[in-house]
């Protein structure tokens, strides 16, 4: 089940969204790059100075000059993404974290202590919510006939930017918003799709110093983008080591081997997998098709298996999440950012790995198996600041 409510969003003034919205994702996290992610978002690269101090001063300072309004009325929003024939539609509100707590939100992915950390004191000390998490749940024909329904009527927000509409319909009457939620508390399970260092930020803030009444409910609930699972856009995520030590890759070669089929990448073409148990391999500036031959008694998703089986017991990397050896390399533009990488760093070695689906991703959070972090790369990337709520 999910337990969402309406929320009364802050919303950047319209005569302003050129400037201050920039919806052209980045290709560091996928996050948005525009003027309101610069000035608030504590993720964002240019920011990795600023403290939390300086971020509420700037929320503050755009506050006082107008630079965004806020709604008259808690909402639920319709939120559509079209990027040319291709058209993403789902649900934005906001979801109890106990939730999280009752095991009904199902996850997929291990966090980053420190991120979480840090997310944690973002939350606590700037107060703001700049993006939702991205949660996906099995097709649902009554929640697909109610938005269609929604649909109806003439968007309240339309934006293009970067050859891509996004649609926002507000949902205020107190009927529909019962329906809509009403439709959630039904379902079994819904999933994390993105947003885990967030989640888990979220459900520890809560209990990081006591607040207020009216506060402790704010922060017992999380910005979320609901979205049917098929309509989901998943992309591939790969990974480079950069070795710390010297790699000896002749024993690299005869390890690997035991283990997979090695065969050599005609005209040395970069290799995408298109089938579980296959993998890319980029050394010493060659392409390699690996497919794994072994039968294990348990079958483990690919990221795991290149985990337990070659990135700790050939470089090391016992903690995929903090180990600085590890890159991970993700979205569309995966493959050019990959070979980036490589060609900035020629002792590099890279693994690419075939692109999971959506049911197969349920799956996995189902069973309570857990991805290395960045396992995945799942689309959309809303933008940041195109609906903030402060906490």
């Amino acid at each position: 089940m999910a337990t969402i409510r309406p929320f009364v969003a802050l919303r950047p003034q319209e005569v302003y969204l050129d400037k201050m919205l920039t919806l052209k994702a980045s290709p560091c996290n996928g996050g948005s790059n525009g003027f309101i992610a610069r000035m608030l978002d504590s993720g964002h690269p240019e920011n990795k100075e600023l403290t939390n101090a300086h971020l509420l001063a700037n929320l503050k300072r755009m506050l006082l000059k107008g630079d965004f309004y806020q709604e008259e009325h808690p909402c639920i929003f319709i939120y559509e993404i079209t990027k040319g024939s291709h058209t993403q539609t789902g649900v934005w509100a906001v979801t109890d974290l106990d939730d999280f707590d009752r095991g009904h939100i199902k996850t997929h992915e291990s966090t980053l202590n420190c991120n979480s950390y840090s997310l944690m004191n973002y939350r606590n000390e700037v107060g703001l919510e700049g993006d939702p998490l991205l949660l996906t749940y099995r097709p649902n024909r009554t929640i697909s006939s109610l938005l269609n329904q929604i649909k109806q009527a003439e968007a309240s927000s339309v934006y293009y930017s970067n050859k891509i509409f996004h649609r926002i319909w507000r949902v205020y009457d107190l009927k529909t918003i019962r329906q809509l939620s009403l439709c959630f508390s039904e379902l079994q399970h819904v999933y994390l799709a993105d947003g885990h260092h967030r989640l888990v930020a979220a459900a520890k803030c809560r209990n990081i110093e006591s607040k207020t009444l009216v506060e402790a409910r704010n922060f017992n609930y999380i910005s979320s983008f609901y979205l049917s699972s098929d309509q989901l856009s998943i992309k591939g995520s790969h990974r480079v080591i950069i070795p710390a030590d010297d790699i000896y890759i002749d024993q690299v070669f005869r390890t690997l081997k035991k283990m997979f089929s090695v065969t050599k990448s005609p005209r040395n073409e970069p290799v995408i997998p298109l089938n579980p148990r296959e993998f890319g391999l980029f050394m010493e500036e060659k392409w390699y098709r690996m497919v794994y031959k072994l039968v294990d008694k348990n079958v483990i998703p690919d990221a795991c298996l290149l985990q337990q089986k070659v990135f700790e017991p050939l470089f090391n990397i016992e903690n995929p999440e903090t180990d600085t050896q590890l890159i991970a390399v993700g979205g569309a533009d995966a493959l050019s950012e990959l070979q980036q990488i490589l060609a900035e760093n020629p002792s590099a070695i890279a693994f690419t790995l075939a692109v999971m689906n959506a049911d197969q991703l349920m799956d996995i959070a189902q069973q309570g198996i857990v991805l290395p972090p960045k396992s995945t790369w799942i689309e959309p990337k809303v933008p940041f600041g195109l609906l903030l709520r402060k906490l």
